[in-house]
């Protein structure tokens, strides 16, 4: 057989296998020819990015006097008032300019932020109980329960913070050891924009997701600040990176809603009022009306069985596996 000959071979094969992907495999992946959707019980969040910052009681102990250092309990441990975090091993023979660490020490701008935040100490030993953390950014005494209601965005958004760990085999006068973090309460403060506000209620709780887990939070205040208005939580719950962390990326989930999960795209309109279409044991698609419970913009959790309406009737209304049309149109 002749090349000229195989071409209309190939061709057909060719065609066959574009046939067999658009019908079986299309279909599968992208749900293109589906033009129905069962309904499921299910829970929509309603949800907002957002920058979180940690407010926490602290207190950071800088060195009493040159020396060299042996750390003596683990970061992130609870220790009791008076356990000894760091065994500082004075050095007599440093000169009086070793000693001078606010102009030499690698720590400068940290001991500049720090100035009257922090406790000098030579025995190392912690003055209350706490977390233990070796992870200190100078933001300690700008950051506190005491100050947190008077930072706006704009004090904040501005600033370079980085908590730098501060272990090490030696240090000068003056350098940041340790912290001592208080966890029985602390805060996050964190800005929300205005048309989403009304979500959040004082005494509220909200479920923060963080990068190493989430916390439960109970609203503390809300206050306008500009065009956007920020929001004070408190927490008691452990998180990981409690102590470490001074600002992290989250996710604020306000509310859960339980119900049935349906794409607002199935959700057409009939005299004015909200429904989608039910497919019958007949085939044939009926009008329901719905009760639409919270949307996310591409989802909707809508209430089963029945519901109350603005009239005061009694409707009924879809249930757990129902099958419904995917794209009904409007004014159906």
């Amino acid at each position: 057989m002749t090349k000229k000959n195989r071409k209309p071979i190939y061709i057909f094969v060719l065609a066959l296998v574009v046939l067999y992907i658009v019908i079986y495999i299309i279909p599968k992946v992208t749900g293109a020819f589906e033009t129905t959707e069962v309904l499921k019980a299910g829970t929509l969040q309603e949800t907002e990015e957002t920058v979180c910052y940690f407010v926490r009681d602290e207190t950071v102990y800088e060195a009493g006097s040159p020396g060299t250092l042996k750390y003596l309990v683990d970061e992130g441990t609870h220790i009791r008032k008076g356990t000894k975090a760091v065994k500082l091993t004075a050095d007599e023979s440093a000169s009086a300019d070793d000693q001078n660490a606010e102009e030499s020490s690698d720590y400068k701008e940290m001991i500049s932020r720090l100035s009257g935040h922090a406790v000098q100490s030579v025995s190392c030993a912690a003055q209350s109980s706490g977390i233990l953390s070796y992870y200190v950014d100078g933001y300690e005494g700008y950051f506190t329960p005491k100050t947190m209601d008077k930072l706006t965005y704009e004090d904040v958004e501005k600033l370079k913070i980085e908590a730098e760990n501060v272990e090490r085999k030696s240090t000068m006068e003056k350098e940041p050891l340790f912290k001592i973090c208080d966890n029985d309460n602390w805060y996050i403060l964190c800005w929300v924009e205005a048309a989403s506000v009304a979500r959040y209620e004082v005494g509220k709780d909200v479920m923060v997701q963080l990068p190493a887990g989430e916390v439960k939070a109970s609203v503390k205040s809300i206050t306008e600040d500009n065009d956007q208005w920020k929001l004070v939580l408190r927490s008691n719950q452990y998180y990981e990176e409690f102590a470490k962390s001074r600002i992290e990326e989250g996710r604020l989930v306000s509310e859960d809603y339980s119900g049935l999960i349906a794409k607002n795209s199935s959700i057409t309109t009939k005299n004015g009022q909200p429904g989608v279409m039910v497919k019958q044991t007949s085939g044939e698609f009926v009008f329901t009306r719905i009760k639409v419970i919270a949307s996310d913009g591409e989802y909707s959790v809508l209430k089963d069985v029945s519901f109350t309406d603005e009239d005061g009737n009694s409707v009924n209304t879809v249930n757990v596996y129902d099958e419904i049309l995917k794209r009904p149109g409007k004014g159906t």
